[in-house]
């Protein structure tokens, strides 16, 4: 029997949020291999598995240290993915690079959900510990696009017959919202919309509230939506105009349902090859010419979707629960 303690806060709806409820879905599949976990329990136990990096994680981490446990570390968190996120985000990220530097460098392994995080993690953050590459991941059997879905989405935010583009996330100037109005606005004969919750003051910058105000009548920022897989459903196109991602959960959340991706060309992405199961753009001239491309070509967009979705296959929680455990079973101390 393998006890691991979950540790994790509140994010609200988020990409970490989603990691965590599919961390713990890992973990009841791992329970007929002889796993047993408790969540946010001040206990120690064979594993401390930290999606957090608040004071008391710190603590629970010192004494599993002490204890000789094996300490987990979920690295959701980089300075550069804070920069440009909310109200006074970019001290906030200069703060965070020298405690982040101790925190990681406490584990026994870190987890970095791509390639990308794992190359800041080493280059930015000088961690010296062992880092496993393991996908945020998804529950591909909860994202079933159909008509219905999209009738219902369309209907609730009383959209039209125009072609739908989709981008989800939390409204930040970093998730790249003043692209997505700038294309909203070279393009009104399309409907854009953005899925995604919108902070409240002060943590709401001035500029991205501007941004969000000065949006044409062709763009619609939602705020939390009742079904991702309801606004899936609407779309013909998903776009995801971010600036910088450790991975991007809610491309992930797209490619399962099939949808065509646009991804700004990010290190992130990697398992997204341009023009074979998406498109990659770097400047605004060809977001909009990829998504007038695939709006009016329906069978590449179809095949860019069916191959993204075959790519996502590799993040399932199935497959990656059994990485999981392996990194539980080599970091146990002696």
């Amino acid at each position: 029997m393998l006890s691991v303690n979950l540790i994790y806060g509140t994010y609200g709806e988020s990409g970490i949020l989603t990691s965590i409820k599919n961390t713990q879905k890992m973990l009841r599949l791992l329970e007929s291999e002889g796993v047993h976990f408790y969540k946010n329990a001040f206990k120690i136990c064979d594993v401390l598995h930290a999606h957090t990096f608040g004071p008391i994680a710190l603590i629970l981490v010192l004494f599993h240290k002490a204890l000789h446990k094996a300490v987990i570390l979920h690295a959701h968190t980089t300075p550069q993915d804070v920069s440009d996120s909310y109200f006074a985000a970019k001290l906030i990220s200069v703060c965070l690079k020298g405690y982040l530097h101790l925190y990681y460098n406490l584990a026994d392994v870190c987890i970095a959900p791509s390639a990308h995080t794992k190359d800041v993690l080493t280059k930015t953050l000088k961690i010296r510990r062992r880092i496993e590459v393991i996908s945020n991941g998804i529950d591909s059997s909860l994202y079933v696009c159909n008509k219905k879905r999209a009738t219902e989405f369309k209907a609730e935010y009383a959209l039209d017959e125009r072609p739908l583009v989709l981008s989800v996330g939390l409204v930040f100037l970093r998730k790249g919202i003043v692209d997505f109005v700038d294309i909203a606005k070279r393009l009104p004969r399309f409907q854009f919309v953005w899925a995604g919750r919108i902070l409240a003051r002060p943590f709401f910058p001035r500029a991205a509230r501007k941004v969000v105000a000065g949006a044409p009548k062709n763009a619609l920022f939602t705020g939390r939506v009742r079904s991702v897989c309801s606004a899936l459903s609407a779309a013909e196109v998903f776009i995801f105009p971010s600036y910088e991602e450790n991975q991007g959960i809610a491309v992930l959340e797209a490619a399962a349902c099939g949808l065509p991706l646009i991804l700004r060309d990010l290190p992130a992405y990697s398992d997204f090859v341009d023009g074979q199961n998406c498109v990659k753009f770097t400047t605004n001239d060809e977001l909009e010419s990829a998504i007038k491309e695939l709006v009016a070509n329906k069978a590449a967009a179809k095949t860019l979707g069916a191959n993204a979705r075959k790519t996502v296959q590799s993040h399932d929680i199935h497959p990656l629960s059994k990485k999981l455990l392996q990194v539980y079973l080599t970091a146990r101390r002696a």
